[in-house]
């Protein structure tokens, strides 16, 4: 007589690594200190409907923190053991994640109501097929996954989540949240600590200069390593480096992709290719020009920004104080954009720049809701700018707002 033995991939998972990935089940709390995020509120909101929500960001921008928060703002009404957190950095955890049939009899699917946390969903062969399948079941299980490549998370989600998926996009941390790590520190001081050495959370949290130059310089290897060489095979990875430090150098300039190309020397739709890239994985962002078809106005070459001023630092190797630096009026419109930008959780915003050709140029214009805000920034004081009369000429609806470090620190303050 045959016996025939049921075997469980769960089986070979030692308990050990699923108990230390979610210690609540036997203390009932997360063990770590935890800091608020300006997203929190918002992605608590989104627990109640059905949407699996997608948490993505760049490395080390704090994802895995704000799925600790939710799970402890869960904790206050749901069973801990309710309540489940998957690591897919640990290979032996992502094989519990292959088979969909398993992985709902592993959770107890049946037993009411179920919260699913997936880091690093893109380590998954598959994962919008296995979030899919989850989530057509419709059983009560609400998943919430995050991601650190948008490129890679989402080339493999496709077609399978349309209409099932809520996508967040994570940024480093904005100035009322650097206030709540270093509440002592005046304003003025912690906004030029920005502009310098960047928002990531580990970053801010350090004292030394030096250390934070170091963990910047980790966070770029890492980068190029695992996102740049290992996921978007970029072969040409000299090259690649070039076309950042070249960004750097220009921050809220024109974007010319020709004059890229010949600097480089390879060709413009490798050079359009790499900026994908660059902005898949949250590197940069660019925008494009505003226009309603006035002849003057020119629409084809777009401005870029970082999303790190740290990041942008180290590809230049420029530390100096700000009042020694010859592009601290750059840095700091991108230290605005990065405020505007980050504050828009539902991406419900449209960013541009204004531009004619007789130079006439305002640094921002956003449009929300059908109004449109001029925005001109000046690290110097400054009165408001020609450019202004000029632009309310084609668009006389329009608000006007001129953003120096002062006015930015009196509204910062106050909210």
């Amino acid at each position: 007589m045959e016996m025939y033995l049921s075997i469980k991939l769960v089986d070979f998972i030692p308990m050990t690594i699923l108990e230390r990935q979610n210690p609540w089940w036997k203390t009932g709390k997360i063990p770590e200190s935890l800091f608020p995020r300006s997203i929190e509120k918002e992605l608590i909101k989104n627990l109640e409907n059905n949407k699996i929500m997608a948490l993505l960001g760049s490395r080390q921008v704090g994802k895995t923190s704000l799925l600790y928060l939710l799970i402890q703002h869960l904790l206050k009404t749901v069973k801990a053991d309710d309540i489940f957190y998957f690591n897919l950095d640990d290979i032996s955890i992502r094989q519990l994640l292959e088979s969909p049939n398993e992985f709902l009899n592993y959770i107890g699917a049946d037993n009411g109501k179920k919260y699913i946390f997936i880091d690093e969903a893109q380590r998954l062969p598959n994962p919008g097929l296995f979030l899919k399948t989850i989530f057509d079941i419709k059983l009560d299980i609400k998943l919430i996954v995050s991601g650190s490549s948008q490129l890679e998370l989402r080339s493999k989600l496709k077609e399978f989540l349309v209409g099932r998926m809520r996508i967040f996009e994570i940024q480093r941390l904005n100035f009322s949240e650097a206030r709540t790590l270093h509440p002592h520190v005046p304003p003025q001081t912690l906004m030029e600590n920005i502009m310098l050495y960047g928002a990531y959370p580990e970053v801010l949290r350090q004292k030394n200069n030096e250390e934070k130059k170091l963990l910047l310089h980790d966070i770029h290897q890492m980068y190029i390593e695992k996102d740049i060489s290992d996921f978007a095979k970029v072969e040409n990875v000299d090259a690649f480096n070039k076309l950042l430090i070249l960004l750097a150098a220009q921050i809220g300039g024109l974007l010319n992709i020709h004059a890229l190309s010949k600097t480089l020397k390879i060709p413009v739709a490798l050079i359009e290719r790499y900026l994908d890239i660059l902005e898949g994985t949250f590197i940069v962002k660019r925008i494009k020009p505003f226009f309603k078809n006035y002849k003057k106005e020119i629409s084809k070459m777009p401005k870029v920004y970082f999303l790190d001023l740290g990041l942008r630092n180290l590809l230049i190797s420029q530390w100096q104080p700000l009042e020694l630096r010859t592009d601290t009026g750059a840095l700091f419109e991108n230290f605005v954009f990065l405020e505007m930008y980050s504050r828009d959780f539902y991406r419900e915003k449209d960013f541009h720049f204004w531009r004619t050709t007789n130079q006439t140029e305002i640094d921002f214009i956003v449009e929300e809701g059908g109004h449109l805000r001029a925005i001109e920034t000046k690290w110097q004081k400054s009165a408001a700018p020609k450019s202004f009369v000029t632009f309310k000429s084609y668009y006389p609806e329009s608000a006007t707002e001129l953003v120096t470090p002062k006015v930015f620190l009196s509204v910062a303050l106050k909210s």
